[in-house]
């Protein structure tokens, strides 16, 4: 996980650097903050990271930052912390999208293997997105002919049907068959056909 990062950030100097060594002796990196307007200015949303927040602090609160990241679509998973842990802010951060939530003073092996979890699952997450975009980049690139030659494939019509049915020659449509499966490096017409399912199902969510 050398390319990911952890950010800290807690105004308590004796936690900060808890957490700050208890993380770097298994060798992540680690950023660690006083604020949230610390932090702020210095985040960069494009590396895989994890973020460590206190759920008390004085100006910018743990839930408002958590709020902020997520008004900017920001995915980072997040670990909450808290010395006044209590249900009603259990159930705010997780609604917030907050991945954990911990009461100080935290156990060091159960935050290190929590941290090391959603690092790998923030990893993988960017990987599955990055994949996405290679396919729907793919997809871009079609024609219009080619688009709907998709969706005829993709609705289970053979090469004669699609023929028939758009009024070309079945050779022109084996041709097209050809040039969608060598645009969108799909090894066959079941891979094309997974691969339109995964790119509208992306765009869905999005």
């Amino acid at each position: 996980m050398k390319e990911s990062l952890v950010y800290i950030v807690d105004d308590d100097q004796t936690v900060l650097e808890s957490v700050q060594n208890s993380l770097r002796s298994v060798g992540m990196l680690v950023r660690a903050y006083h604020s949230a307007e610390q932090f702020i200015p210095d985040f960069c949303p494009h590396n895989a990271a994890c973020l460590i927040v206190d759920l008390q602090m004085p100006g910018m609160t743990g839930m408002a930052l958590i709020e902020w990241l997520r008004a900017r679509r920001i995915e980072m998973p997040v670990i909450v912390l808290s010395g006044h842990g209590n249900i009603p802010a259990v159930v705010e951060s997780m609604k917030l999208g907050a991945a954990e939530f911990l009461e100080k003073p935290v156990d060091d092996r159960v935050l290190v293997n929590r941290v090391r979890e959603l690092l790998q699952s923030e990893i993988t997450r960017r990987e599955d997105l990055a994949k996405i975009q290679e396919i729907r980049d793919r997809f871009a690139t079609l024609t219009g002919r080619e688009k709907e030659l998709v969706e005829l494939l993709a609705g289970g019509l053979s090469s004669k049907q699609i023929a028939a049915r758009v009024g070309i020659a079945l050779k022109t449509v084996e041709n097209h068959r050809s040039h969608l499966l060598a645009k969108t490096r799909a090894p066959n017409v079941a891979s094309l056909v997974r691969m339109k399912m995964i790119v509208a199902d992306h765009a869905a969510v999005a």
